[in-house]
């Protein structure tokens, strides 16, 4: 009986060890959709997350978009990127006071660090983002 219970105990630990990682090493590798409701949540569970926000009525969200969803699986693991429909959130693009679209705005530690308005090519965004995750 104890072999047995100590075997039970190693397994209960590798299972515990495997599955109690924290949501920032579980890698996301594609932009998540984020809502007025779950805005603040979002960028409390991850240290560095970069918010794109966008409206389905602008052409230059479009152009960007492809490389937003590059970057979420090139920075897997180091950064999450989230898409936030100013339309539907308004209130939170009135409080980061977001006045034109797209614009992406970088989160370190729940704070605002940095912004990017408008279209840019993908290696301005990476420039941006090695600077704050180091």
């Amino acid at each position: 009986m104890d072999e047995l219970d100590e075997i039970r105990k190693r397994k209960m630990e590798e299972l515990e060890k495997r599955f109690s990682r924290n949501r920032e090493e579980m890698a996301i590798d594609a932009p998540v959709q984020v809502t007025a409701t779950t805005f603040d949540r979002f960028i409390k569970e991850h240290r560095v997350a970069v918010i794109d926000f966008w409206n389905e009525w602008c052409a230059p969200c479009f152009m960007i978009a492809p490389i937003i969803e590059e970057l979420a699986k090139d920075y897997a693991g180091k950064v999450v990127f989230g898409k936030l429909n100013t339309d539907e959130s308004p209130a939170i693009a009135v409080k980061y006071n977001v006045m034109a679209i797209p614009t992406l705005l970088f989160f370190k530690n729940e704070k605002p660090v940095d912004r990017i308005i408008g279209a840019v090519p993908k290696d301005h965004i990476e420039w941006k983002l090695k600077k704050i995750i180091g």
